[in-house]
């Protein structure tokens, strides 16, 4: 775009295509780039429709106020993510969780702003009008990481992302330092109290700024952040539920990023093949721009390069604390890379190197564009379809729902403990106090049309806890069926074997058997936190051991 201090503009009249027909161009992209937002806005919405609480959510939603300085600057794994723990605690004031859709709103529009950002980039480092278009609008589309886009959580990575651009944009321009590099710090600093993201951003900005305007308006941009960035990390960014990590070796992490580039461009192609073709057109366009733009490469990409090697910067960071892990289900820990929020940031700092490589090549064979405008296009069925499938997923989260919702309603809720967590895999932290306060303020909503049968299973699973404290007592063998009553405070061991225990409510409906497992490290106990309960313990096998 022409404007003070921009040594090129965005689509340079040729001498066969006149001014005003140029612009009639550029501005009916621009349009059809709007239309297509306009219409992702509900569709993605639809899409994603029926979502709720999980997982990360339950950190930033009941174990941190607004009141607390702590609370706000405390990480939340390893992110330093002030504003979104202010976003949750205004909504959580305004909106409870009745609803979900104001979380999904705000990730959707952050997404939107995204794209909207990565096609200002393309057209900014000279991109044809349509080219920037059909690549940033298919990327509104981008269900591969559906669960990034349309999960309210990571608003925290997006808002990285979105302020780090903008960041970007406000920092592009030539001469001293003005306003605008003003406004671009403030938002690096908005978006590195977003997440851990926005560490990469700023080394993004600090490598287009050294390309285009040189070392010391680089260190302006990068090194107030860095030091503010450090402060926060000894002074409390090392606290925390930080995640257990396992530093990686070389090949571990040299895979990691391997793995999550492969795993973007097949993302972006979705057919076999068309991630490839990306790869290459990639690297071929780019060293055909170097040639045909000659001195004016440098500014023309420095953005696109800077996030092309941002991209290879994010994953090594992340690699470096992630590709040691390994997964919950199987795999080794480079195969995090294949996570849709760091595909989902790998794409969105790629393309604009790939729109400005594809922008090369037509301008060097007319004969090509067909080709490599369909490229882009070809991912785009796959996204859409990996998008309308998004709901399938909500299926245990409902039943997750259904469960937390029910806790503070059982009758024994009022004499548990505060501090009893009625999911602590699918909502670490969350706690049946803050519910019980939450169903008071009328912020908790009720369960859809519980059973008596649901209530009995949620009391069993909030009343009976589990520990590994070794029992004393003498064991008696468990052979078959046996019914127990324990009150506040008893327990029983199974010693041996594995069981299936039901409870037996009084003039109820017995709840749904759940299966204790002895534990690898010893016998298992289970105590009463409220009682009496009448229990039916079934061995599973037949030959067990239960103590108490």
């Amino acid at each position: 775009m022409d404007g003070p201090g921009h040594t090129f503009r965005e689509a340079a009249p040729t001498a066969d295509a006149p001014p005003q027909p140029a612009r009639a161009d550029a501005r009916a992209a621009l349009a059809g780039f709007v239309a297509v937002e306009a219409i992702a806005l509900p569709l993605l919405l639809w899409w994603g429709r029926g979502g709720w609480f999980t997982f990360d959510d339950w950190d930033l939603l009941s174990q941190r106020t607004a009141g607390s300085v702590h609370d706000l600057f405390l990480p939340h794994g390893d992110h330093w993510s002030t504003l979104p723990v202010l976003v949750y605690r205004l909504f959580w004031w305004a909106f409870g969780i009745r609803t979900y859709f104001p979380w999904q709103l705000l990730v959707v529009l952050l997404h939107l702003t995204a794209v909207a950002l990565i096609r200002a980039v393309m057209r900014r480092a000279g991109c044809a009008p349509w080219i920037a278009t059909i690549f940033a609008g298919t990327f509104v589309f981008f269900g591969v990481a559906a669960d990034t886009i349309l999960v309210g959580f990571f608003m925290t990575f997006i808002g990285s992302l979105v302020f780090g651009l903008a960041h970007l944009l406000l920092a592009d321009h030539d001469g001293p330092a003005d306003r605008r590099d003003g406004l671009g710090l403030l938002a690096g600093l908005a978006g590195m109290l977003f997440s851990g993201v926005a560490v990469t951003m700023v080394v993004v900005v600090g490598l287009a700024v050294l390309a285009r305007r040189g070392w010391r308006v680089a260190l302006l941009h990068t090194v107030p952040l860095g030091a503010l960035y450090l402060v926060w990390l000894a002074a409390i960014g090392t606290e925390g539920g930080r995640l257990p990590l396992t530093r990686p070796t070389a090949s571990e992490a040299a895979r990691f990023v391997a793995v999550g580039l492969r795993a973007t461009f097949g993302g972006l192609g979705q057919l076999p093949g068309v991630g490839l073709a990306l790869a290459v057109m990639l690297i071929a366009g780019l060293v055909i721009a170097r040639a045909a733009l000659g001195p004016s490469f440098r500014s023309r990409a420095a953005m696109p390069l800077a996030l092309l090697a941002g991209a290879v910067i994010f994953l090594g960071i992340t690699g470096y604390g992630r590709a040691g892990q390994l997964l919950f289900f199987g795999g080794s820990g480079p195969e995090h890379a294949r996570d849709s929020r760091y595909v989902y940031l790998v794409a969105a700092m790629t393309l604009p190197a790939i729109a400005l490589a594809a922008d090369a090549i037509i301008r060097r064979w007319r004969i090509l564009v067909p080709l490599v405008l369909v490229l882009p296009i070809l991912g785009l069925p796959g996204n859409v379809h990996k998008l309308a499938e998004f709901r399938d997923s909500y299926k245990s989260s409902n039943i997750t729902r259904q469960n937390i919702l029910i806790a503070p309603r059982v009758p024994f809720a009022p004499v548990l403990p505060r501090s009893v967590q009625p999911d602590s895999f699918h909502a670490p932290g969350l706690t049946l106090g803050w519910l019980i306060d939450g169903v008071r303020s009328g912020r908790v909503p009720a369960p859809k049309s519980p059973t008596r049968a649901e209530f009995a299973t949620t009391t069993l699973k909030l009343a009976l806890a589990t520990t590994t404290h070794v029992r004393v007592d003498p064991c008696v063998s468990l052979r078959g069926p046996t019914e127990r009553v324990l009150r506040n405070g008893e327990s029983i061991t199974l010693a041996r074997g594995n069981a299936t225990i039901v409870y037996l409510p009084p003039s109820s409906p017995p709840s749904r058997p759940l299966r204790f497992n002895k534990s690898l490290t010893g016998p298992l106990t289970m105590v009463a936190l409220a009682g009496p309960l009448r229990l039916r313990i079934t061995p599973n096998p037949s030959d067990n051991r239960l103590c108490g």
